[in-house]
């Protein structure tokens, strides 16, 4: 995972909730999100926030648009049919979680799910975000090294049913990125984005579960392997596969 402690600002009403990440952010007060110089965080009454340079005003994911996500498609959603449809039974690994839109979704449906996240300013972001929704988890850890451990009591009802892959591929041409958090999340993964090896990550994974293996793909990428089926939207796809783990 990424090292570097990460810079906290606070409120000072909130200096007690911000300690819970005092082993991995240096905390400073603030009455206010600061101009920064290098990515940071800020927490107040609304939670925390992203604040990135060049921007004044902090960024933060919208719990209301995946709650409305869920209650509007719910299991109709690409995604839940690409884990299965029916997720509430499922253990799920988000192994690349980012800001955990796909993961917390799936966890708002009734799924176990484990977002992991190897970026710590990330992982923070996300950490806090999934305190609101029940069956989630979050592990702030390298993909690869959660999915070669063995599986013992520090993660949830392992093996998986699912393990979901949308690991941050390089970007095609000039072409903007659609929101303003995928432009955030693009600049504080592009170091480490090209070491993630996504083929070595499904090969991987497909020797850790019984059930599906789901790697999310814009529409026209090419694919890792050959997927057993597929499942397209508008602008993304789902390529899956069948686990190759023997269940004991």
């Amino acid at each position: 995972m990424s090292g570097a402690k990460v810079t906290l600002y606070h409120r000072r009403e909130f200096a007690d909730r911000a300690a819970e990440y005092q082993a991995w952010c240096d905390l400073l007060p603030a009455d206010s999100p600061p101009l920064v110089e290098e990515p940071s965080l800020y927490w107040d009454r609304q939670g925390i926030w992203l604040c990135m340079p060049g921007y004044a005003q902090p960024f933060q994911p919208s719990h209301g648009d995946l709650l409305r996500r869920a209650q509007r498609e719910g299991s109709r959603t690409e995604l839940a049919r690409a884990c299965g449809g029916a997720v509430g039974d499922l253990t799920i690994l988000d192994a690349c979680a980012g800001f955990g839109s796909d993961g917390l979704l799936l966890a708002q449906l009734g799924a176990r799910v484990c977002l992991v996240e190897r970026q710590r300013l990330i992982w923070v972001l996300l950490a806090e975000r999934a305190r609101h929704f029940a069956g989630s988890q979050t592990v702030c850890a390298d993909a690869m090294d959660v999915l070669r451990k063995d599986q013992g009591d520090e993660l949830d009802a392992p093996p998986w049913d699912v393990i979901l892959l949308d690991p941050m591929f390089p970007p095609q041409g000039k072409k903007a990125l659609p929101n303003r958090g995928l432009q955030h999340l693009r600049e504080l993964t592009q170091t480490s984005a090209v070491d993630q090896q996504p083929q070595a990550l499904l090969t991987t994974a497909l020797q850790r579960t019984p059930g599906r293996v789901v790697v999310k793909k814009r529409l026209k990428d090419p694919v890792l392997a050959p997927p057993d089926f597929q499942i397209k939207g508008k602008s993304i796809r789902f390529d899956i596969y069948k686990g190759r783990m023997i269940p004991s």
